[in-house]
């Protein structure tokens, strides 16, 4: 009986496509611009998995990705509030039974590991470090734990509460931090952008074990994250790999928020304010704009490289050569959908003459097209970027992981290349028209105590 077993255990594994089909699936297969293969396979506990295999140096680099941030925690009927992703996130690093707090850390600076972290924002909760290939099952031992058997203690719980309030003192100590979180809250009214990553320090004293295991349970479960391994190991080998860490994972019933729909911005708002800790005045802008998936998003992102990009940049010639600013940045966003300008003062200068200057060149831009030469520079300042991007292991790992919990779409980086090679400054100057204009605006400026401040 044994022997029948054995071979009739041996036919099916021959009559699949391979002996791992059962516990995970090829998906897709791509060439990126460079040669390299990115495949995508995903196992029946719902793990997506992409690789690139890189066998130039003996590294690589890991990374889980999941698809919770402080949107689905605001819009969870079971929490409605938020930090608690973000101190997740620090719990994350406070040990499981098998390896108890501070291990974690231990062992992958033994591994020769790099670059070892994680971040939160609105959409995503990520993880990620880069260690010697040979080092890549005692990683995945680690990681795959800790995805599965965390030990929330109170004690534990407790202690990581009040680093995270002294992370959310310190942001509010930022004057340009207070500032964004101002913005935001300016410019969303329904959406629950307008609530800090961070959360409150109400909130995050407030939160509860019963509440972090919720979290932890539901969240991090197999279909709910993507693991993104790039540079020296095999598809082979990874996925075996995989399957014998991950592949026991149960899946979960995930909650799916819709988030609502901001009403449109039909008149300029303002707000002012003042910083104890301000030397001299900011100021932010913020235009509501497309998603990130739109074409008029590609635009406004090759016009944002022309106004902020290098030497030549617009805004640097305008505001930071002249010494009016020490700094001055214009870009789109995604999730919140803004185009944003966050310009730093030189301690003579006030906002009002930044601003000024700001909707001269934006009157100029929807006048006038950019001429060739420049956008010709900004067309190539794009192609540098991700030809950077993508010759990094993490760089790359990053844009991937990025892409998809934004758009769904982990290769829209690089459709986005291929549309700005189809535009044209016509395009530019159409989007500049269409999306930044006055009455679509949020302004914050923020000045020193001594000034006062005004809000309306």
């Amino acid at each position: 009986m044994k022997l029948f077993g054995s071979l009739l255990s041996l036919l099916i594994c021959l009559f699949s496509l391979n002996c791992q089909s059962a516990s995970y699936q090829k998906v897709a297969e791509h060439t990126l611009f460079n040669g390299d293969k990115l495949t995508e396979f995903r196992l029946e506990n719902g793990l997506q998995v992409l690789h690139v295999p890189r066998h130039q140096a003996k590294v690589l680099t890991y990374q889980v990705w999941f698809r919770v941030g402080s949107l689905d925690e605001k819009l969870d009927a079971k929490l409605k509030k938020t930090g608690l992703a973000h101190l997740f996130e620090h719990m994350m690093f406070r040990g499981t039974a098998k390896y108890p707090d501070g291990v974690f850390d231990k062992l992958i600076s033994r591994m020769g590991g790099t670059g070892q972290n994680a971040s939160t924002y609105f959409y995503r909760t990520n993880y990620y470090e880069s260690v010697p290939s040979d080092q890549l099952e005692a990683l995945m031992t680690l990681e795959s734990d800790r995805m599965q058997n965390l030990q929330i203690t109170p004690a534990l719980f407790e202690r990581e509460k009040g680093a995270v309030v002294g992370e959310l003192r310190r942001h509010l100590d930022s004057p340009v931090s207070v500032g964004f979180d101002q913005l935001l809250d300016g410019v969303f009214k329904v959406a629950p952008f307008r609530f800090t990553v961070l959360g409150s320090e109400k909130e995050i004293k407030g939160f509860t074990l019963e509440e972090a295991n919720y979290f932890y349970k539901t969240y991090y479960a197999p279909n709910n994250a993507t693991l993104i391994v790039i540079g020296d190991v095999d598809a082979g080998k990874l996925m075996s790999l995989v399957t014998k860490y991950y592949g026991e994972m149960k899946s979960q019933e995930v909650p799916r928020h819709k988030v609502p729909e901001e009403p449109p911005q039909t008149k300029e708002r303002k707000i002012y304010t003042r910083h104890k800790q301000a030397t001299s005045d900011s100021l932010l802008v913020g235009y509501r704009i497309p998603t990130v998936s739109s074409p008029d998003f590609t635009s406004l992102a090759l016009l944002a490289t022309h106004l902020s990009t290098g030497m030549e940049g617009r805004l640097r010639k305008l505001l930071v050569d002249p010494g009016i600013a020490v700094s001055a940045n214009g870009a789109p966003s995604s999730r919140p959908d803004l185009f944003e300008f966050v310009v730093s003062l030189s301690e003579k200068h006030r906002a009002e003459q930044a601003l000024a200057i700001i909707d001269q060149e934006v009157a100029r831009l929807q006048k006038k097209q950019i001429s060739e030469k420049d956008f010709q520079r900004a067309l190539n300042q794009e192609k540098l970027d991700m030809y950077g991007n993508i010759g990094s292991n993490s760089s790359l790992a990053n844009m991937l992981g990025e892409y998809l919990v934004l758009s769904g779409d982990y290769l829209l980086g690089f459709k986005m290349l291929s549309a700005f090679e189809k535009l044209t400054p016509v395009d530019l100057q159409k989007a500049a028209k269409q999306h930044l204009n006055k009455n679509q605006r949020t302004i914050v400026v923020i000045r020193p105590a001594k000034r006062g401040g005004k809000k309306s």
